[in-house]
């Protein structure tokens, strides 16, 4: 695994089959650092300000594009104008293959996407691809 089993994530799902999914899947993979669980984008924005303001950090986000109270996208775009979390890697989940969607979701600053239902191997590969870009090791 090229991805550091120590680092925090910081994970946005609105369903939580899919959050404990996704903390089971790290943690089958050997991760073991923090993981700041957010059920929504309100609550992922508080906790964004709360985590930065105690100095703590984050080393990648993982959030769903569907949120119950926005978007994965109004995420992105809030993250990349924070100076410390700009280069932090973002993946995005999300059940739908929309074009328009996924275009969005890349012009606003995720690394990758990743589609529902989640494949342990797929999960592997679109971590280690947003670490080593955001890493400048990426090909």
């Amino acid at each position: 695994m090229k991805v550091p089993p120590n680092i925090t994530f910081f994970l946005v799902d609105g369903r939580s089959f899919y959050r404990d999914l996704i903390v089971q899947s790290l943690s089958n993979l050997g991760f073991q650092g923090r993981c700041i669980i957010n059920k929504s984008y309100n609550e992922s924005v508080e906790k964004l300000q709360d985590v930065l303001k105690k100095g703590e950090k984050i080393d990648f986000i993982i959030s769903e594009l569907e949120l119950p109270d926005g978007s994965g996208i109004d995420l992105i775009n809030k993250v990349r104008k924070i100076e410390k979390l700009k280069n932090v890697p973002i993946l995005l989940v999300s059940a739908t293959e929309e074009l328009n969607s996924v275009v969005e979701a890349f012009e606003a600053g995720t690394d990758s996407y990743l589609l529902k239902p989640i494949e342990e191997a797929t999960f592997v590969e679109k971590l280690e691809y947003c670490w080593l870009k955001r890493k400048g090791k990426a090909h």
